[in-house]
């Protein structure tokens, strides 16, 4: 008798793994939708979440609850702000977890909320701690949650098991489980086969509602993660327009900046040397019949200046956009950049060989490489004696690092060159990083999305470490 309710769940759930994806995979109505609810996969994950979030509701709940508690009473003894701490920290942990399981039966993605990042020193830490609201909204969602998962499983354990035991009435009847007695003295005057089926097509109407119900339930407790433990849409969006003008000043500051070096480099450098060249080459015009010696003395050093212009206006494009990186990729131009480096650079590439990335991709990851080196080159001149890059896709990402062992302690200032590449590599919607503590290494981390990635080279396998030295 006591089977009777599992054997109808292991049929429900049979012929759901026998033609759940058949029934999640084609649109239908609102009434086909709903009757065939029972057999749709995600009612069966609405479900479990229900159940698991009841125990991890109450596990939560007890355990935050009373570490809120026991940290209050021990305030004044100093050791309830480390149990106050935990109990933030322990509601983070479980936001994301309640964030995971509110997409089982819904997998559009829930973006969790920003929490304020701890900084290195101890006031940054409690600040990040004790102050972040994003970390205090976990909390009230762990003492919110606990009574709305006790009502929804309730809710959803009692219409399933209405509908599993009606449903099973007519087995216990046929099997001659369930005596005729009882289905006689319900008042009816029916006979007990067809009060036996009667409760059985209430079991078989009350299941859709059941499920309809649990997926309901779930809904309802997604909108409250996404209420509390997720970025809305129009904070997400403030963020993103906040993110964008920030990084399209930092690229207009970066261009302008630019734009007065090869001025400034034009001005002092290659022009000062055409107008040497333009009298030098003038007064071997006026002494060339009168003076041919000093004539012939002013053409060599005009054809040195000359040379030595051309010398110029080629750094000067190299600084712009070096013919390398345009003509072969990043990693040959990565590698001509290692050879004229000070101290000993390897490149190490996990790219397909031949691989050719967006230009604005590869001009922002070049110009990241080439300050990281240029700062090692000169911060750490004498200390470090080795700078390595390394270069590979993870995620449809590009993502290059450049390790050096000097002894640490690189920032990112606002005046500073890096400054610069933080808005460059922002403009593409990606992220630059350092990490030197003192006494080292220093890593700088570049990582820019790519769009959609060029048809590569026919060879595929990964470039092997490059050792230009």
């Amino acid at each position: 008798m006591i089977g009777a309710p599992f054997l109808v769940l292991g049929v429900l759930v049979t012929l759901t793994a026998l033609v759940g994806a058949g029934v999640a995979g084609r649109p239908r109505g609102a009434a086909a939708g709903f009757l065939l609810s029972p057999l749709h996969p995600a009612t069966w994950a609405a479900l479990a979440a229900l159940l698991v979030g009841f125990w991890v509701e109450l596990a939560a709940f007890t355990a935050i609850v009373g570490l809120l508690s026991a940290g209050a009473s021990l305030l004044v003894a100093g050791i309830g702000f480390l149990l106050v701490a935990l109990a933030i920290e322990g509601s983070r942990f479980i936001a994301r977890f309640e964030r995971a399981r509110a997409g089982w039966a819904d997998p559009r993605p829930l973006h969790p909320h920003a929490y304020r990042p701890p900084g290195p020193g101890l006031r940054e830490l409690i600040l990040a701690v004790f102050v972040d609201v994003a970390r205090w909204r976990d909390v009230v969602y762990v003492l919110v949650a606990f009574p709305l998962a006790v009502l929804e499983a309730v809710v959803a354990f009692t219409l399933w098991s209405l509908a599993i035991t009606f449903l099973s009435v007519p087995i216990w009847f046929a099997l001659g489980v369930l005596p005729a007695g009882p289905l006689s003295n319900v008042g009816l005057t029916a006979s007990p086969a067809t009060v036996a089926i009667a409760v059985g097509f209430a079991g078989l109407v009350l299941t859709p509602v059941a499920a309809t119900v649990s997926r309901g339930l779930m809904a309802l407790h997604r909108a409250v993660v996404s209420g509390l433990l997720c970025e809305s849409e129009n904070r997400a969006l403030e963020r993103r327009v906040a993110t964008l003008e920030t990084s399209r000043r930092a690229v207009l500051d970066v261009e302008a900046s630019e734009l007065r070096r090869i001025e400034r480099d034009l001005h002092d450098g290659a022009q000062q040397r055409l107008v040497m060249l333009s009298l030098n080459l003038g007064m071997a015009a006026d002494r060339i019949d009168t003076d041919p010696a000093g004539a012939k003395a002013l053409v060599e050093d005009a054809r040195d200046q000359a040379r030595l212009a051309l010398a110029e206006l080629r750094d000067l494009v190299r600084g712009i956009a070096p013919a390398i990186l345009i003509d072969r990729g990043l990693v040959p131009a990565l590698s001509a950049l290692a050879g004229r480096g000070p101290i000993r650079v390897i490149v190490a590439s996990e790219l397909p060989e031949g691989l050719r990335l967006p230009d604005a991709v590869e001009r922002a990851a070049y110009f990241v490489v080439a300050e990281a080196v240029a700062n090692a080159a000169k911060h750490a001149a004498g200390s470090a004696s080795r700078v390595e890059i390394r270069c590979r896709l993870e995620a449809g990402r590009l993502v290059v690092e450049v390790e050096d062992d000097g002894p640490g302690g690189a920032r990112i200032l606002p005046t500073g060159g890096l400054a610069g590449l933080v808005g460059r590599v922002e403009a593409l919607d990606g992220s630059l990083a350092v990490e030197s503590p003192i006494g080292g290494p220093t890593v700088v981390r570049a990582s820019i999305p790519i769009a959609s990635l060029p048809v590569a080279a026919p060879a595929t396998s990964a470039a092997p470490a490059q050792d230009p030295r």
